[in-house]
């Protein structure tokens, strides 16, 4: 089958909905749905659209959901929240722990308030409950039609993960954990992890047992295709539960919801009290269910989304903090993306030369641009922006002003970033980061081929990152670009896979073919690493199907068919602490040893890359043909085309450039996509170069470093963002809100807050606010908001460009606080740091005649004047204090006029201790 087993019960009942709807566009979509599954390939084209046949079936769609809402609301009357979900459970929870009819359990959850307790289920409410399960998922498919044709991509991506789980569980349990530890670094508060997973494979053992009786005690014929196809829509819409049907389902349903006390045994003593904190966490009625998946009536609850444990925890963990004062939260999430996917790229090559937040200097003076990790091996650089952000649940649920602008501040800004780095390779052909120890890596343009903008996050955007031309329509990415776009968790398993330097430069091009393919639709990433993994050519049979222009989509059983078995071996190991079995590769040992010799022998890394994209059917062939053909003369090489592959045979004493040049030659680059030459040898072939063809959809970028870096049209859409970037102007998204209400809880006042998030300041706030205790968060905000955003609009600067460390803030700050300079000099002071970065704030404030006259000798010296020693001060009675207290400030403005009166008077107060 063309689509994952887990999808074909949501694929058959989509099926029936759409059938049912009677459009011709509905029957088309259901034809369409039928070839998917009964397709043997991976490639599958779709039927063109006729614009006047989406009125109609939009207009269909509107009337059945509104016929469907009647109904359930009718069938909601009838049950509870808690017979609903344990239906659920037993019937849609049978392949591991992502329940099928997870979006219906979400939406149901979200309808019904009446929660119910165990004890209550009857044979009528259980049938309700049922009937209610069938009428969300018809909503559910309605709705996710209605969407595609109503440009909510969003929707159509949060449905895949409703379906199949956000991340990989080992992965994702890895970085949580690493993610917990890098917020207690930072003096955070983090709930232990380990009881949460504890508790979680409790409740799963329980339910294993729980959910193998009812399959093996139920015995409705209804009940077993919902078992064995994970479908709803087949069932009659009044149907009627048998008493022998509605006995097994009571018993087991009340089995399902587990007494608290009974589960906290699994723990030892110590650890129930965290166990306590998670339940809290866990149970929210108010939150959505994938937010709070734990459902609870007295002492007795019912887990009823366990993958939001096992694939979403680190989503989990994101919303346990959102709405809470969490700023180390906030600050350890960007730092462990930035450390996690550094350390998983640095593996896969070693000997790389690599920078982690070094900086170099921008084209306008005071300007020191930062980035978040840079690798070089051999002529390719990696540049790594990353993005901590999350997508508010208003974008995922279908916003598209929400979810534009919310992957513009994410996946936008990260590419942003890495291409003002490209950009500046380009104009000044040299450009040196530096590191926070003072450690340096040069970049020369005439040293890189090319240039990998990778931009790893802690959220999964699913096919958002993989449908390209939505985010080049809406200029979240300019024209062209092909980013690599993944989850920090999925990142990691990119890196236990491709082992090799090549291999992993071989599938960042090779994924650049597949999204650069005019009409082509890719569900998911994975989905195109299962497809390089599994020695797939996905475009060779995408054009051996699409005869004519049109589009076509990449079936979605990829992953499953060459990831998984993988994927479930090595959670195997992981939990049983046995050695991981090797993952699957590409190419045999054999082949990778050829590449990988030529590639020492000629240090033709372009080759040995394009090389990794051949599938191993291809290069086989390739191989015999030349062990197979006669030793060709010079001058007239042996040329072969194999579909859109071309083999050219050349005399092993013959230089490949001047074979380039021969008429046979050019006429076979000009019908292929690849092609490789060979040289015939005593001990087999031996290969000597390899090159795109011009029937390759990227054949033609071979111009500058930005158009080689697949950058796309980079110029008129950089000045758009860069000028959209950090306006003032701008408005405040669902994402940004978060943000600002983390800094209004923690003390920001509100307006403040939303001047530091539309600037774009916040990381420089709280690291400022975070270097000295003494400071406090309205007093970073403040210089930040004024004195430093003047200084950088008077350089021409972002202010979030401005070569001003957090070390020179403080010192700033400091002698502010102090009244050593004047306010109206604070910006004259910071365009000196900014110009003389390794000159102290002090010196600096001293030569730029910037102090004011108040110091510690001159103000000694006033009080000496006044008659006055301090121990004669502080043995006064209140009545002299306050008397020598306004002398002693007379006498200051007397003789001092220009100093500062506030530092002056805190100087004072410190003679008279309370």
């Amino acid at each position: 089958m063309a689509i994952q087993s887990r999808d074909l019960g949501d694929n058959r009942d989509s099926i029936i909905a759409l059938t049912e709807l009677g459009t011709r566009l509905a029957d088309g979509i259901a034809d369409t749905l039928t070839d998917v599954e009964h397709s043997l390939n991976g490639v599958l084209p779709a039927h063109d659209i006729v614009p006047h046949h989406i009125s109609e079936f939009v207009s269909a769609c509107h009337r059945e959901l509104d016929a469907t809402a009647h109904a359930l609301e009718a069938e909601l009357d009838r049950t509870a929240l808690l017979d609903c979900l344990c239906v659920a459970v037993l019937l849609g929870q049978w392949n591991g722990p992502v329940n099928a009819f997870t979006s219906e359990m979400e939406m149901l959850a979200s309808a019904q308030e009446r929660i119910s307790a165990p004890e209550s289920f009857t044979r009528d409410s259980l049938q309700a409950a049922l009937r209610a399960l069938c009428l969300a998922r018809r909503r559910d498919i309605l709705r996710r039609y209605l969407a595609a044709f109503e440009q909510e991509p969003a929707k159509v991506a949060e449905d895949r993960t409703a379906l199949h789980g956000a991340f990989i569980t080992c992965y994702d349990w890895e970085y949580s954990l690493r993610l917990a530890e890098q917020m207690r670094r930072r003096g955070g508060v983090h709930p232990d992890l380990t009881v949460l997973i504890t508790l979680y494979i409790t409740v799963m053992r329980h339910r294993y047992d729980v959910l193998q009786r009812f399959r093996q005690d139920t015995g409705d014929a209804a009940f077993d295709t919902v078992l064995r196809d994970g479908t709803l829509l087949h069932l009659p819409r009044d149907l009627v539960l048998s008493e022998r049907a509605a006995e097994v389902l009571t018993e087991c349903a009340l089995d399902l919801c587990v007494p608290w006390p009974l589960l906290v045994q699994a723990l030892p003593e110590q650890l129930r009290a965290e166990a306590e904190r998670w339940r809290e966490l866990l149970v929210a009625p108010d939150r959505a269910l994938t937010f709070a998946p734990l459902v609870q009536d007295g002492d007795f609850v019912l887990l009823a989304l366990p993958h939001v444990i096992s694939t979403n925890l680190s989503r989990l963990v994101e919303r346990v903090f959102a709405g809470r004062p969490s700023l180390p939260y906030y600050r350890a999430r960007g730092a462990a993306v930035e450390d996690e996917a550094m350390r998983h790229l640095s593996g896969v090559c070693p000997g790389a030369r690599t920078m982690r937040g070094g900086t170099y200097p921008g084209p306008r003076p005071g300007e020191l641009i930062e980035v978040d990790g840079v690798l070089v091996w051999r002529d390719v650089v990696l540049v790594l922006e990353s993005k901590g952000g999350y997508l508010s649940e208003r974008a995922r649920t279908g916003d598209p002003a929400s979810v534009t602008s919310e992957l513009r501040r994410t996946v936008g800004d990260g590419f942003f970033q890495a291409a003002r780095l490209v950009r500046a390779l380009e104009r000044d052909r040299e450009v040196t980061l530096t590191g926070d120890r003072g450690q340096s890596l040069t970049l020369a343009a005439n040293a890189i081929r090319r240039i990998y903008a990778v931009v790893p996050t802690a959220d999964k955007f699913e096919s958002l990152s993989t449908t390209l031309d939505l985010l080049w329509t809406r200029q979240i990415l300019p024209d062209g670009a092909i980013p690599l776009i993944m989850a920090v968790q999925d990142l990691h398993l990119l890196t236990d896979l491709l082992r090799t330097p090549l291999e992993l430069l071989g599938y960042l091009d090779y994924r650049e073919e597949v999204l650069a393919e005019p009409g082509f639709r890719v569900g998911d990433e994975l989905e195109v690493l299962g497809c390089y993994v599994g020695n797939t050519d996905v475009i060779g049979d995408l054009r051996k199907v699409r005869t004519e222009p049109g589009s076509a989509l990449l079936s979605t059983n990829q992953q499953e068919r060459f990831l998984d078995p993988w994927i479930h071996q090595v959670n195997h190991a992981r939990v049983n602490h046995i050695p991981v079995p090797p993952p699957p590769r590409r190419h045999t040992e054999a082949d990778r040893a050829l590449i990988e010799r030529f590639h020492a022998d000629t240090g033709d890394t372009a080759s040995a890359t394009l090389l990794h994209q051949f599938d191993g059917a291809h290069l086989g062939v390739a191989i015999r043909l030349t062990d197979e053909a006669t030793r060709p003369r010079r001058g007239a090489p042996i040329p072969y085309v194999i579909g859109d592959f071309g083999v050219v045979v050349v005399n092993p004493g013959e230089p490949v450039r001047a074979v380039r040049r021969l008429p046979r030659v050019r006429e076979v680059r000009a019908r292929t996509r690849m092609l490789v030459y060979l040289s015939p040898a005593h001990d087999g072939a031996v290969l000597r170069h390899a090159e795109l063809g011009r029937a390759h959809v990227l054949a033609e970028r071979t111009g500058g470093l930005v158009e080689r870096s697949r950058l796309g049209k980079l110029d008129p859409w950089f000045d758009d963002h860069a000028r959209r970037r950090h306006g003032a102007h701008r408005d405040i998204t669902p994402a940004d809100q978060e943000n600002v209400s983390r800094l209004v809880e923690a003390g920001l006042p509100d307006t403040t807050a939303r001047g530091v998030t539309r600037q774009g300041l916040t990381s420089q706030v709280l690291d400022l606010a975070g270097s000295d205790a003494g400071i406090s968060l309205n007093q970073a905000a403040d210089l930040y908001l004024t004195h430093v955003h003047q200084a950088a609009d008077a350089l021409g600067v972002d202010a979030t460009d401005l070569a001003f460390s957090t070390g020179a803030a403080r010192d700033v700050l400091r002698l502010l606080a102090s009244g050593a300079i004047r306010p109206e000099d604070a910006v004259t002071l910071i365009r000196l740091s900014v110009g003389n970065p390794a000159v102290s704030v002090e010196t600096l404030a001293g030569e730029g005649g910037l102090l004011t006259e108040h110091s510690t000798s001159l103000l000694d010296r006033v009080l000496a004047g006044s008659g006055h020693t301090v121990d004669e001060l502080r043995r006064m009675n209140a009545k002299d204090r306050r008397k020598a207290r306004n002398r002693l400030l007379g006498a200051i403005r007397r003789q001092h006029p220009t100093v500062n009166m506030n530092a002056a008077a805190a100087y004072v107060e410190r003679l008279f201790p309370s």
